[in-house]
């Protein structure tokens, strides 16, 4: 499922890329990108007139990254990208101005592209603000099995089976287990 999706300029932009739909056409300039999960795509128009495609795995990205604007109004508006080390591949997601979207689609994006969430300072200085070691981030475990702990109870395996009785013990002796002809 594609959305097309375009950039207004001036002060009252806006522009959202839903985390959850399949994939996302976007035209920023003369530039088209194709966001999906896995990554993107990215068509480039190179200097001497060759069009060249560029496909960046999402794993490339340094994260999604949410910058704060201020405008001369004094209204901020917020703007979630795909952070890349190339400027020409940083890729935005969402502009707007309600905190509760911003954090759920910054959060959506995250997690579905496997990337921490960072915060880009009035020095373009980011900062990451999920726990990651490496490229594997750190979160609470998930419960396996609901327990319970308050109620005495027989495990699932000796539920199925039946109390067994002892009957009659026979004693065994050495004389009785040699074998004769």
């Amino acid at each position: 499922m594609a959305q097309l999706a375009k950039q207004e300029t001036g002060s009252g932009r806006s522009l959202r890329l839903d985390p959850y739909l399949g994939s996302h056409q976007l035209n920023l300039g003369d530039k088209p990108y194709k966001v999906s999960r896995n990554g993107v795509v990215v068509k480039k128009t190179m200097r001497i007139g060759n069009e060249m495609t560029i496909a960046v795995p999402s794993k490339a990205f340094k994260g999604v990254a949410a910058r704060a604007i201020e405008d001369a109004n004094g209204v901020v508006t917020v703007s979630l990208e795909l952070l890349h080390h190339d400027p020409e591949l940083c890729v935005p997601l969402l502009y707007a101005n309600d905190m509760d979207d911003i954090a759920a689609d910054w959060h959506s994006w995250s997690r579905l592209m496997k990337l921490p969430m960072i915060v880009v300072d009035l020095e373009n200085n980011p900062t990451a603000v999920t726990k990651q070691l490496g490229d594997l981030m750190i979160e609470d475990p998930i419960a396996r099995r609901k327990r319970i702990t308050t109620i005495k109870h027989r495990p699932n395996f000796m539920r199925r089976r039946k109390m067994g009785d002892v009957g009659e013990v026979q004693k065994l002796t050495a004389a009785e287990l040699i074998a004769r002809r």
